[in-house]
């Protein structure tokens, strides 16, 4: 007998075994095929800018950007995306903000190699995904929350974010953020909450109501955080945002639409945030489109205080798209800003073109800032292949100083 429950009891232990090794080569297997079967990105951005401000010397930069990545196969919903990013400057005539090339103009595109993305990713449920880990965040046009995707290096966030569509037409965000990697490839600690809730019911009309709490964690200042012009610690600046935006597109003919938005935010402060921090935002814009051309017109303004020594601040977005390509209002005044801006776009033979003219004034006073015109001429040769010619130039009133920025690129995605 004892034999018998001797032998019974190797064989239960090397069947054990047998299916403890089985199950992890079964999952070694797994993550194998997560791996090979998944999906490797490329993209290779060379770029020649060019940027003149008054009082500086003229900047020259000619920078690399690329980006290598790989999107894991799902597995029972869960996947993985690690993206590395490496940018080279192979002419450095330029003050990065990080290189102490304070005499030359401008241009805050520093060398860098890092982990640009990653993240685990869950959709398992319908109409629901999670993700954790580094991440980009762009929310609707990126006027508040953006991945600055223009600059070599775009800003990215250590981040948990929920996206879920509980009705067809229903759309719910959130994310708490608690590291942003900025432009600059610093790390400014965070205390971050995004949160949205968007309607759809039609091409007619988008409606959607949102609320940001900003909260910088620094204990000194970061020169690539988000300013405010106000004086005191690191967290002087923070602030939380809450607004609603409507928007839509309405066919006037079967070739002619009007596509219009209207905004409203006001901000307040938060987490150490200075009392000053009372401002208003609201936007105004339609237009006319027929399929190869299209008019905007629209007027936008980033509110003040009352005593004019705060303005409206989007600290999270990306704000080159917003209030001048020269950048010169990437900070908002303390007496804030109004902008009226008209934008005509067209495409002529697959030539996408585009003019912007800017009117900028105080909000607090009425002062005349000063006005810009950027021009753009771009063109995609595949689905892979683009490139363009971009031109800046602001004329300085009474803010700022004259600027004037010009970009040619290539770029390739694969």
């Amino acid at each position: 007998m004892y034999s018998l429950q001797k032998k019974f009891t190797h064989c239960a232990v090397l069947s054990t075994l047998i299916f403890t090794m089985t199950g992890s080569w079964a999952m070694a297997d797994t993550l194998s095929d997560a791996i090979t079967q998944g999906q490797v990105h490329l993209d290779f951005r060379p770029r020649y800018e060019f940027m003149s401000q008054a009082g500086k010397k003229d900047a020259h930069a000619f920078t690399v950007q690329t980006l290598l990545g790989l999107n894991s196969k799902p597995i029972a919903g869960f996947s993985a995306n690690l993206q590395f990013i490496n940018v080279a400057g192979i002419i450095n005539q330029y003050n990065s903000l990080r290189n102490n090339k304070t005499n030359y103009s401008v241009i805050p595109d520093p060398d860098e190699s890092n982990i640009n993305q990653a993240y685990l990713q869950y959709a398992g449920i319908k109409g629901w995904q999670l993700r954790a880990g580094r991440q980009e965040i762009n929310l609707d046009d990126e006027r508040f929350v953006g991945a600055v995707g223009f600059r070599q290096t775009p800003q990215t966030f250590d981040a948990v974010s929920i996206t879920g569509k509980p009705l067809e037409d229903l759309t719910l965000y959130g994310a708490y953020i608690w590291r942003i990697k900025n432009i600059l490839n610093e790390n400014v600690p965070s205390q971050t909450i995004l949160s949205e809730i968007s309607w759809s019911p039609s091409a007619l009309l988008h409606a959607q109501a949102f609320a940001y709490w900003y909260g910088n964690q620094a204990h000194s200042a970061i020169p690539g955080a988000a300013a405010c012009f106000l004086a005191g610690n690191a967290r002087v600046c923070n602030s939380q945002t809450l607004g609603v935006r409507v928007g839509g597109t309405i066919p006037l003919s079967p070739a002619l639409k009007l596509p219009y938005d209207l905004s409203y935010a006001r901000q307040l402060p938060y987490d150490g945030g200075s009392a000053a921090i009372h401002a208003s935002y609201y936007h105004l814009g339609a237009g006319l489109a027929i399929p190869e051309a299209s008019v905007h017109v629209n007027y936008m303004v980033m509110g003040t205080n009352r005593e004019g020594s705060y303005g409206f601040q989007t600290p999270l977005a990306t704000k080159h798209a917003f209030n001048g390509w020269a950048e010169v209002f990437l900070t908002t005044p303390s007496q804030g800003l109004r902008s009226l801006y008209i934008t005509a776009a067209g495409n002529i033979m697959e030539i996408q073109l585009m003019a912007i003219y800017y009117d900028f004034r105080a909000d607090h006073g009425g002062a005349h800032y000063g006005h810009e015109l950027d021009l753009s001429v771009t063109r995609g040769f595949s689905r892979h292949w683009s490139a363009g010619v971009q031109f800046a130039d602001y004329r300085r009133n009474a803010y700022g100083v004259n600027t004037e920025g010009a970009w040619v690129f290539v770029d390739a995605k694969f």
